[in-house]
């Protein structure tokens, strides 16, 4: 009798740490998603901010701010023109 009650008094403890560590895991679960959330929710104002392809400056102004900002670029206008024409098939096909 004495070691079945020894016994239980082991499995108690376990159990209680177990509750202990289950209930520390809830927490962070709870606060792992609240985090989730606030990152989609993040991810969906910046996604709704950014410009759009028709928004982005004319290929003129792109390439005089390249131009600003990289002296040496060897972009012209003609790159201008394309690198908005594929950012405008990559916005159509999202």
């Amino acid at each position: 009798m004495k070691a079945a009650n020894k016994q239980l008094a082991e499995w108690d403890a376990e159990l209680n740490q177990l509750h202990d560590r289950n209930g520390d895991l809830g927490l962070k679960v709870q606060r792992l998603e609240q985090e989730l959330k606030e990152a989609r929710r993040s991810r969906e104002e910046n996604k709704n901010s950014a410009p759009t392809v028709a928004e982005v400056a004319e290929p003129a102004d792109l390439l005089n701010q390249l131009k600003a900002r990289r002296k040496k670029s060897r972009a012209d206008l003609a790159d201008m023109e394309a690198v908005l024409e594929i950012l405008s098939y990559l916005e159509e096909s999202h």
